[in-house]
């Protein structure tokens, strides 16, 4: 096992600060701490899934969340109102140049069924980016900060290599990883994959 030692540290100096002195370290949102890190794979007309009232961008891409977020970490508005784990969402196939998605594909029991949800919904050579948690180091990080953890995540081998294993097992598209970042800040793990489907696949 590769372990990501920068991280430890913070984390155990992040712990004791909060431990001591009750000191907590928030960011606005998830996207907050990976915006500078996808934004170059945002062009075009895009989407963010669930994103709490902080789309990763503010122009050109539709919010798709539920009509009252549970999650309020902005001020944007709800562009396309869907529960997007249990409906298909309310687009044509083919829409979007990105689509991107924080910290929800890990409330999907079925993982491959999210992953098509999203493609479908891509334009063939589009950007698709996720940003989820490795399970297991979320764990640690909530016990070591003190706060609790999410209720909805499900999977607890969610990380990297799980992620490949659900991207690998869709059929009809290939895809290609642009940017990898394995919780190089803190539990967050983020995925750039261009996605080719089936109709372009030679």
């Amino acid at each position: 096992m590769k372990y990501n030692w920068a991280y430890i540290r913070e984390r155990k100096i992040k712990g004791t600060l909060s431990r001591w002195f009750g000191i907590r370290f928030q960011h606005p949102s998830e996207t907050s701490k990976v915006r500078n890190w996808v934004l170059p794979y945002c062009t075009g007309k895009g989407c963010d899934i669930g994103f709490g009232g902080d789309k990763v961008l503010k122009s050109n891409c539709d919010g798709i969340d539920f009509p009252q977020p549970y999650a309020y970490a902005g001020k944007d508005k709800v562009d396309i109102a869907c529960d997007v784990i249990k409906d298909s969402i309310p687009v044509p196939d083919n829409s979007y140049d990105y689509v991107y998605t924080s910290h929800l594909i890990e409330d999907f029991t079925n993982t491959v069924d999210a992953l098509q949800k999203f493609i479908r919904i891509l334009k063939n050579g589009g950007n698709l980016i996720l940003v989820f948690p490795d399970q297991p180091a979320y764990e640690i990080y909530c016990k070591d900060i003190g706060i609790e953890m999410n209720p909805y995540h499900v999977h607890a081998d969610m990380g990297y290599t799980y992620m490949k294993k659900q991207l690998d097992a869709l059929e009809g598209i290939r895809y290609e990883e642009l940017f990898t970042s394995n919780c190089d800040i803190d539990y967050n793990v983020v995925m750039v994959v261009k996605i080719t489907k089936a109709s372009a696949i030679a």
